[in-house]
């Protein structure tokens, strides 16, 4: 009843000053107001900004009489009001049929009481309107139809379909992952059910809008996703926001969001030469830049889908100097498996192993205890041990239990796994060389927010691990990884993917670094080939050891 009122005197207010789209934002936010910040998470509510609405809304395509339109989150109707006032715009007479998902009882008589506003108004510009709201959950609802990637006929489907879905992971015990047990490989996020779910409703050559985050462009968590939308799918265009923080900033969303606009694909009479060539990719710097046609380029589809070692992953390069370097790089035919090498994640688990870790650097010294490496450890080049600042135990146990969560002592790149957002580097790595300690010890540990590459049958060389920590440190790779990651993890499955100069390179890169001793600079190194690559900082080191050792 309260609800009913209030939206009673913003619809008075309405006919004052506000726009449509503005009406159904404030109705959504009058509810979630009242709600905390994780209850919101949890559930993934986070209303579409106007400006963003309004741009998928154009993403969409001609609007022709008697389409059907999907929103299957469609919380207070924001991007639903964008597709009306689209249609009206158009200025000619039209019949559309919007259809829309809300698990939240609130949100859904928001939405109801919104679109019964935008049914007078629409009628009165000669657009008329058919609305339902299902309150029900989209997954649960529309899973039982099959295979998430399969195409029937859609005859019966959607001519649009305009998301901004829920984000959030998806636990084994959830109903959705149970209701789609065995038509989605592993555990995912919501957010790719709805854009799979949504892509089977689509009639053949249809459009469909989502804003999303940028994580299912790479990883092994959303590989089977990726490989069955590339599939099915025909990417058209993909909207950028440089600021991570400011799309949804009145929320404390922090993901890195696009705008992801595709088609389905027409049935298999469909000719080669009448599927896209390029997908359009395009930037700014938050919502309130966003322009309906905001200015970007036509990239190459090879260039936006790549395909490495039986992995597909979505790539981004949105200015002429990104197209470059993917090219660069798509000619490299070397990869880590190729050259023998494997990457694995530290062993050690903290919270897990905490008995065993110690601050007490005496039982190294003993050998009662080996180093033990923490991201802190890990700067670009070098390896700092130990680390006098913080509170991370430097030691592990050498006793019996703790003996299985170390490594072997050997030649190794560290990478960070993770990187703070503010951070210039996507990429920190170090080699991690087996002279360079000063104890006598066997093992060493790593702890979990580290990667590690070695030589699964051998031992690194100290050149070709000098080498391979200096081109991941470059500046070269690093921006490939901000093309291909919209994460500030840099997971095991990237690293794989990546392709690689030849082997005598890198080893010519580490010999360069070496014989060039704290001037840990490509250029002055002279290496050739490779002048254009960035150069790295100085190699520091704090304590009293270093174990990238002297040459590095």
């Amino acid at each position: 009843m309260l609800l009913a009122l209030w939206l009673l005197e913003l619809e008075i207010e309405m006919n004052d000053k506000l726009d449509l789209l503005t009406y159904s934002l404030k109705a959504g936010e009058h509810i979630l107001a009242r709600r905390d910040l994780k209850q919101r998470k949890q559930l993934g509510q986070f209303l579409t900004p106007p400006a963003v609405a309004r741009y998928m809304a154009h993403q969409l395509g001609p609007l022709q009489n008697g389409d059907r339109v999907l929103d299957p989150a469609i919380g207070s109707a924001v991007l639903a009001c964008a597709v009306v006032e689209r249609a009206i715009s158009i200025g000619e007479p039209l019949e559309l049929h919007v259809d829309g998902y809300e698990v939240d009882p609130d949100l859904a008589q928001a939405a109801r009481a919104v679109l019964s506003r935008a049914i007078e108004l629409a009628a009165r510009h000669g657009v008329k309107l058919h609305t339902q709201i299902h309150e029900r959950d989209f997954v649960l609802e529309r899973a039982p139809l099959g295979p998430l990637f399969d195409l029937p006929a859609r005859s019966a489907g959607y001519d649009h379909v305009i998301a901004n879905p829920p984000y959030f992971k998806l636990n084994k015990d959830d109903p959705r992952v149970q209701a789609v047990a065995g038509l989605v490989n592993g555990y995912t996020n919501i957010y790719t059910l709805f854009i799979a779910l949504s892509l089977k409703l689509l009639r053949p050559a249809k459009r469909a809008c989502f804003i999303v985050p940028r994580s299912f462009c790479s990883g092994a968590y959303f590989k089977s996703f990726r490989r069955d939308f590339a599939r099915q799918a025909v990417p058209l265009a993909v909207h950028i926001f440089e600021s991570r923080e400011e799309v949804f900033k009145r929320s404390d969303v922090l993901q890195e969001n696009i705008i992801l606009t595709f088609r389905s694909r027409q049935p298999q009479a469909e000719k080669e030469q009448e599927q896209p060539t390029h997908v359009y990719i395009s930037t700014s710097r938050n919502a309130i830049d966003l322009e309906v046609n905001p200015a970007g380029r036509e990239v190459p589809l090879k260039l936006f889908l790549g395909r490495r070692n039986g992995t597909v992953f979505f790539r981004l390069p949105a200015s002429e100097l990104d197209e470059t370097i993917v090219e660069t790089i798509d000619r490299w035919d070397g990869s880590l498996s190729h050259y023998g090498l494997a990457v694995s994640t530290g062993p050690v688990v903290a919270f897990r192993a905490r008995s065993f870790l110690s601050t007490d650097l005496g039982k190294v010294e003993s050998s009662q205890a080996v180093p033990l490496l923490w991201m802190q450890n890990v700067q670009a080049q070098t390896i700092e041990w130990p680390v006098a600042r913080g509170n991370k135990p430097q030691a592990i146990s050498l006793e019996a239990n703790a003996r299985k969560l170390l490594v072997p002592l050997k030649n190794y790149v560290l990478l960070r796994r993770f990187s703070a957002k503010e951070e210039r580097r996507r990429l920190v790595a170090a080699p991690l060389l087996v002279h360079g300690l000063s104890c006598q010890c066997q093992q060493i540990g790593l702890e979990n927010h580290l990667n590690y590459v070695y030589r699964e049958d051998g031992n690194l060389t100290n050149e070709e691990a000098v080498g391979l920590a200096a081109l991941f440190n470059s500046g070269l790779i690093d921006r490939y990884f901000r093309i291909v990651n919209g994460n500030t993890q840099v997971n095991a499955t990237e690293l794989r993917a990546l392709s690689l100069p030849p082997l005598d390179v890198i080893r010519r890169i580490g010999r360069a670094m070496i014989a060039a001793g704290k001037t840990a600079d490509l250029e002055s190194a002279r290496v050739p080939g490779l002048h254009n690559l960035q150069e790295f900082p100085e190699r520091r080191c704090m304590g009293h050891r270093s174990l990238a050792g002297r040459d590095a």
